[in-house]
């Protein structure tokens, strides 16, 4: 864990979306607080600016959001409501 934050959610998705975490630290908005002490707040914070950064991301490159959202697998959206 790069974070140093737990998992509740048994998922090999989990440790990639950890790791980006760790790289981004916080998202150098919070010069005062380090990388590696990541609070759940903060990941959190972080993995919705990712999220809308790759969002943006697409739509700069010609590519529709909404679709991309649309074409998710359901067998994500399946884990994210057994998660729940």
């Amino acid at each position: 864990m790069l974070t140093g934050l737990r998992s509740s959610v048994d998922s090999p998705r989990c440790p990639r979306a950890e790791a980006l975490l760790g790289l981004l630290g916080v998202s150098g908005r919070d010069g005062d607080v380090e990388p590696r002490s990541l609070t759940v707040a903060h990941a959190e914070e972080s993995a919705i600016n990712v999220i809308a950064d790759l969002l943006h991301w697409l739509r700069a490159h010609g590519c529709d959001p909404d679709s991309a959202l649309d074409r998710m697998p359901t067998d994500v959206v399946a884990e994210l409501a057994e998660a729940v």
